[in-house]
């Protein structure tokens, strides 16, 4: 473990960063005046010499007395169609996707950079904007299909045996999988345990672990696809219709809703820092009242059996039964109006009926009565009528007579912006949103974590709520840190130095972190 401290201050302006890391690499390395730059730094998985598979932090000081020149190798990206793509093209030599960038760094001065995420770009545009999901709400299948197919042609076991854990595909389509991925197979949830390399038919598998979150092993024909799902996992796959959270707020997924995956690995996974989420606001309903209080007399009478209809989020009507105290005849209080109300709903919750498992919380909001339901989902609302049966306590009292009620307010998405009341100036409405801060932490309207290359998510938000979805992928800063997929790499490959002084040598020094 390294911990790092960085400090810097410009006239009246401190920064400072404070972070720890696993490991460091330093290296300390004369360089003479050849032409050629003698390497420093390698990226890359492979182990070698002087060689990291990735960098989270860097740090060069030349230590010489003479000044340096610094190169930075590293790949260049194009646009293609919004998926971000190498660019290939012959500088005169045949054609490659490396580019070279030079800086010269003084005697006795260093350079520091957060990370080594640097790449070329063809044209004057972002590298991380390729394609946009605007407030796209998960598909209501709670899975995507991912393209890639059964394939019984290298074996047909899985046809026959429903405990065969070797899954076979179509030739390459293991690419399209992580390690840790579940994946859906008709109605079989299972998980990718490990992955084929797609180079050839015969390593276009996935190892896989069978029957799980509450589905059964089955036997699958041949071409039957292979679904990304996206379903909570704190539950059974088929526990809710939707992709929603639980009722403590909780939601986790394997994928990002089955975007930000490709066949090639290039331009895989989630660009950082573009994430936002939307949790939709409950449906409501108000009796229209006003300037009412806790300590308001409701005019019904005492110890008498009420009773009216009220329907949840599109259900069907439920017949709402509470008796008033013998001497707490008033809104609020202990055994007041609301309180007694209160009881009856949440004893609905708990009981088979119409209001099984749908919350509902009644309370004083801005003067007037407001019914609120307790699940945030696209289709929440509350709606109250006349009793089927029973006395209603509508019109008597301070209550209004049922025609009276106010309209019911559905459920909706709040505003991605919001207006200056004074000036009219538009801002964006950062409270709505749930976001993701670069590293992986999702902060705001939620709190929880994202993997920005398989694209888990797990997090807590709002209770029984669905949510739309806003996200960058398919970008060339997309997903984690690649230094080995040919033409997908995302990262600096080498770095390396040489004196300026064709007499003189110099010194350089260089921290990697990661």
């Amino acid at each position: 473990m390294a911990n790092v401290n960085v400090n810097l201050t410009l006239d009246n302006n401190s920064f400072t960063k404070n972070k720890a890391y696993n490991q460091v690499f330093e290296n300390t390395q004369e360089v003479d005046n050849t032409d050629g730059f003698i390497n420093i730094l390698s990226v890359s998985s492979t182990k070698g010499t002087a060689t990291v598979p990735s960098i989270k932090a860097f740090c060069v000081y030349n230590t010489g007395d003479v000044p340096a020149e610094v190169q930075f190798v590293f790949q260049e990206w194009k646009n293609n169609s919004n998926v971000d793509d190498d660019n290939s093209v012959d500088m005169g030599g045949g054609a490659t996707n490396l580019r070279y960038i030079t800086m010269v760094l003084p005697a006795g001065d260093f350079f520091y950079l957060p990370h080594g995420r640097v790449i070329g770009y063809n044209a004057d545009a972002s590298a991380a904007n390729a394609a946009t999901i605007s407030n796209t709400a998960p598909d209501s299948n709670m899975y995507v299909d991912s393209t890639a197919d059964l394939d019984h042609a290298t074996s047909a076991t899985m046809g026959s045996d429903a405990t065969h854990t070797t899954l076979n595909l179509e030739n390459g389509h293991s690419k399209f999988f992580k390690v840790g991925d579940l994946i859906r197979i008709e109605n079989e949830i299972c998980e990718v345990t490990a992955v084929g390399t797609g180079a050839d038919l015969a390593n276009s598998t996935c190892t896989i672990k069978r029957g799980l979150f509450g589905s059964t092993a089955a036997t699958h024909a041949d071409d039957v696809p292979i679904r990304l799902p996206f379903f909570n996992m704190m539950a059974d796959f088929d526990k809710f219709s939707v992709s929603q959270t639980d009722e403590n707020g909780m939601f986790h997924a394997k994928n990002f809703f089955g975007y930000a995956r490709t066949g090639d690995a290039i331009s895989d996974g989630v660009q950082a820092g573009s994430i936002g989420i939307k949790f939709y606001q409950a449906g409501f309903q108000e009796f229209g009242l006003s300037g009412i209080t806790a300590n308001i007399n409701s005019g019904l009478a005492a110890s008498t059996a009420y009773a009216f209809d009220i329907a949840v989020d599109g259900g069907s009507d439920y017949t709402l039964s509470f008796t008033t105290d013998s001497s707490n005849l008033n809104f609020g209080g202990r055994n007041g109006i609301i309180n007694k109300i209160q009881d009856a709903l949440n004893a609905g919750f708990y009981a088979s009926g119409n209001l099984f498992e749908k919350k509902v919380n009644v309370a004083i909001i801005n003067g007037d009565i407001r019914f609120t339901s307790g699940q945030h989902l696209s289709g929440s609302a509350i709606s109250i009528t006349a009793p089927a049966s029973g006395t209603t306590p509508f019109g008597v009292g301070r209550l209004p007579a049922v025609g009276d009620i106010e309209a019911a307010v559905a459920a909706r998405l709040p505003d991605d912006t919001v207006f200056d009341r004074n000036t009219y100036d538009e801002s964006p409405n950062k409270t709505a949103f749930m976001y993701d801060d670069g590293q992986g932490n999702l902060v705001g309207a939620g709190s929880g974590r994202v993997n920005y290359e398989t694209g888990e998510i797990r997090f807590t938000g709002l209770p029984n709520a669905e949510f739309v979805l806003n996200l960058i992928h398919k970008s060339a800063h997309a997903g984690g840190v690649n230094a080995d997929t040919a033409d997908g790499k995302n990262t600096i490959q080498s770095i390396g130095a040489r004196s300026i002084n064709p007499k003189l040598n110099t010194t350089v020094k260089i921290l990697a972190y990661n």
